[in-house]
């Protein structure tokens, strides 16, 4: 990669910096276009020559945000599996993916807000943003259906409507943990886990192929 190109990532990567120390301290409605700038220490229009506007800044970091979430959850999911002595059901698979991402919502509050009830919608775009640990500068891929499909077919289960199922679940949660989590309502987190469970094995039960 050229000097040219490294200074461009390197801006780039700044604004996003820069964009989510402030979202997530002072909120979006409050950071404008010239503190974003301001802060990566360029001037305010350099941040026009990379995004249209804060809302599409804002995308990306969701998009990163649920990408990086998701990573970590499947990769806990493969370890915590591999050292059972007998393997795990696909319904717990699915239990466990979604208390990794509710613990990890608890533990960093910030980012749930700044996710705002946004999952579901960073889960089905087709640019859904991933990089490494750390990392908010490189764009990749990550397509949790055909991650999820990969898991069904190792276990020679089959779901009736996948994406429908994935889009019910992640939708729900992101909704119902959201308000439990910031607000304790109408209970708090860890009194609605093992309601929100029973609700996950239903459904997912549900859609299994006989």
């Amino acid at each position: 990669m050229g000097k040219i190109e490294q200074n461009k990532k390197q801006k780039r990567t700044s604004l996003l910096f820069s964009a989510y120390e402030l979202f997530t301290t002072i909120g979006f409605d409050k950071t404008t276009i010239r503190d974003i700038a301001s802060r990566a220490g360029v001037a305010k229009g350099t941040f026009y020559l990379y995004f249209d506007d804060k809302y599409s800044l804002r995308d990306q970091l969701i998009r990163h945000i649920a990408s990086q979430l998701l990573i970590s959850a499947c990769a806990s999911m493969e370890e915590y599996a591999a050292q059972q002595a007998e393997p795990i059901t696909v319904p717990d698979k699915f239990v466990y993916i979604i208390d990794y991402l509710i613990d990890r919502a608890d533990e960093n509050r910030p980012i749930l807000k700044l996710i705002n009830k946004d999952l579901s919608w960073c889960l089905f775009t087709d640019d859904i943003y991933a990089a490494a640990p750390g990392r908010i500068d490189e764009p990749g891929s990550i397509d949790f259906v055909s991650y999820i499909l990969n898991m069904l077919e190792a276990d020679h289960v089959e779901i009736r409507d996948l994406r429908l199922l994935m889009f019910t679940l992640i939708d729900m949660i992101n909704s119902t943990v959201y308000d439990a989590v910031l607000f304790g309502e109408p209970v708090g987190i860890e009194e609605y886990k093992p309601y929100l469970n029973r609700c996950i094995r239903l459904l997912v039960n549900d859609a299994i192929e006989e």
